[in-house]
């Protein structure tokens, strides 16, 4: 039916990597320049302060009182105050014992690198810690100083010590680890995203153990978080139904857009752009199913998704997925994934500037309804206008308002009261779907198809 709406999956988005609308404030990962200036394993003051932004004059209870009023006892003692025991909480212990105390230590001149290590390990000494809160014993976690100062940075970017007990950055080999990641951060991170592993024997998303015989990866708990990892850097789960793992990959992409990433053939991703694909293709199509090679996800910036955006709200519903074939003159998605500099690829310029309805003005002989972008529902329809070289562009585009039209050259232009022109042909069982936009902004690409 002309009418029908094709419904949109969530999974084709690609607002994640570029949409003003992306919340990516939840998201925990850090760079080399997150660290804050000896923030004693993030104390986050400004959680607890006023809104005027001054540290309470009275922190909240750090610790029990001793019997007969006192409160010293046979360990360390905050290093600021000298009279109260250091805070700790949850198995982690701070060199101070509050909030007051802290806010002194931030304004104050770093202590030594070996002061600090001596303190936090004599804390760490402790056997058994008495919890305030249920009364019961346990076994404090060893703390150990994840801060040394550094000769080449400033002192509100220190870098984090040798650990014993964390791995050393698979890039640098010389920092650990920043938390769950295989890098020390954001400059490794885009390193490794640049260059690859060093070493191709290791799995491919945990960088730490051999790969299996004829498998990517070291085991099937690896292979299977390589099936939703980030598209960027590969060894991170990625946010949710969006296609990277948080801020400092999307921080990498957009240094590079447009960017396009190849998508492994064991990826969710992949399969769902596959399964899309074949289910769109007619049955009885003149040309056979052709064999994909290669999907890319296509990585675009803020500026170049806001009109798209804009357009989507003000227009309203009738979000959904359309195919395109175009032309190539490079070998980009084949031995490159480098965008070329010739101004009349039709693939590399579409990545570039997104879809332009003028230049159907250049050969009237190729549309029927006047100066739009012309895409399909159809993948077998839109796979027709891809040259031997050619390329998939899977879109997503808004529809808007819809004028369904029975015949060839029934409207030549956007009709009033409307947004696109659908045309549902059919030449038997097979679907030559016809649907064309007006605007610039009512259609952005998403995923680059390559075919062998």
């Amino acid at each position: 039916m002309a009418s029908e709406r094709y419904s949109y999956p969530a999974q084709l988005d690609s607002d994640d990597e570029g949409s003003i609308e992306y919340d990516w404030g939840n998201d925990s990962q850090v760079d080399d320049g997150d660290d804050l200036p000896y923030n004693m394993g993030r104390l986050q003051l400004d959680r607890h302060a006023s809104s005027s932004g001054a540290v309470p004059a009275t922190p909240p209870p750090r610790y029990s009182a001793l019997p007969g009023g006192s409160t010293n006892a046979t360990g360390p003692l905050c290093i600021i105050c000298k009279s109260k025991p250091p805070y700790k909480k949850n198995g982690k212990s701070y060199p101070t014992c509050g909030l007051t105390c802290a806010a002194q230590l931030q304004a104050a001149p770093r202590p030594s690198p070996h002061t600090l290590r001596n303190f936090m390990d004599r804390i760490g000494n402790a056997s058994v810690q008495r919890s305030p809160s249920n009364g019961t014993n346990r076994t404090p976690r060893r703390a150990t100083s994840q801060y040394v100062a550094s000769t080449s940075r400033s002192p509100f970017h220190q870098q984090r010590a040798l650990r014993p007990d964390k791995p050393l950055c698979v890039v640098c080999k010389e920092r650990p680890v920043c938390r769950d990641y295989v890098t020390c951060g954001l400059t490794c991170a885009a390193k490794l995203r640049e260059d690859g592993p060093n070493d191709s024997t290791l799995c491919t998303y945990c960088l730490g153990s051999p790969k299996l015989a004829g498998k990517d990866q070291c085991g099937q708990k690896c292979a299977d978080k390589a099936k939703i990892a980030c598209l960027l850097c590969k060894i991170r789960p990625k946010n949710g139904r969006y296609h990277l793992c948080g801020r400092t990959c999307k921080r990498i992409a957009m240094e590079s857009t447009p960017l396009i990433l190849e998508i492994p053939k064991d990826h969710t991703t992949y399969e769902m752009v596959v399964n899309k694909f074949k289910s769109s293709w007619s049955a009885g199509a003149s040309n056979p199913l052709p064999t994909i090679s290669k999907i890319f996800k296509i990585i675009e910036n803020n500026e170049f998704l806001k009109p798209y955006d804009d357009y989507r709200k003000r227009v309203g519903p009738g979000e959904t997925y359309r195919y395109h074939g175009t032309g190539r003159q490079c070998q980009l998605g084949t031995s490159t994934t480098k965008l070329c500099t010739s101004s009349t690829c039709p693939i590399c310029s579409i990545l570039k500037t997104s879809f332009n309805a003028k230049f159907a003005d250049d050969d009237p002989r190729w549309y029927s309804f006047g100066a739009g972008v012309y895409t399909s529902s159809a993948s077998n329809k839109a796979y027709s206008y891809c040259t031997a070289r050619g390329a998939l562009i899977l879109t997503k585009v808004v529809l808007g308002k819809v004028r369904a039209v029975n015949g060839w050259n029934e409207v030549m232009s956007c009709p009033d009261g409307f947004n696109s022109v659908v045309y549902d042909r059919k030449v038997g069982n097979v679907s030559l779907n016809e649907t064309i936009v007006y605007s610039n902004d009512a259609i952005r690409p998403v995923f680059l198809i390559i075919f062998q």
